[in-house]
């Protein structure tokens, strides 16, 4: 997401701040915040005045205030511009959707496996072949 007015982008469940969103920043603190205000709290909303702050209810432990700490740090340099909010589709170079890049995604940080090769391409009859691979598939 790239980040303009702040207008429609949410803040506690976009990925805005480095192209991270707040839950990955600060999980613990993230788990404090009512359901109800993660979905309504826009960018612009929470910078005003750090508003944001005030969406925090639950008990605060050590944890909590450690990344609460470091949220803050983290929103100060923070600028707002006069353009909308854009996102971008992060699996392709161009930026923009497609059923290619989303298929593509699917696989993404998966590894090839030829053991198929050990089951199907033998001599054993096709109902051995086919018991073979079903006693197999949860390795």
């Amino acid at each position: 997401m790239a980040l303009g007015d702040g207008r429609t982008a949410l803040f506690w469940e976009d990925r805005w701040l480095g192209g991270r969103s707040i839950s990955d920043i600060a999980p613990h603190l993230y788990a404090c915040i009512p359901k109800r205000r993660r979905r309504i709290r826009t960018i612009a909303d929470g910078l005003l005045s750090h508003s944001w702050a005030h969406d925090i209810h639950d008990t605060i432990g050590i944890p909590e205030i450690g990344e609460y700490l470091l949220l803050w740090r983290q929103l100060e340099p923070v600028e707002l511009s006069n353009q909308a909010d854009t996102l971008t589709w992060k699996w392709n170079d161009s930026g923009t959707y497609s059923a290619k890049s989303c298929y593509n995604a699917m696989f993404q940080g998966s590894t090839l496996c030829s053991a198929w090769k050990l089951t199907w391409r033998t001599w054993a009859p096709q109902r051995v072949k086919f018991f073979h691979w079903l006693a197999n598939l949860d390795r």
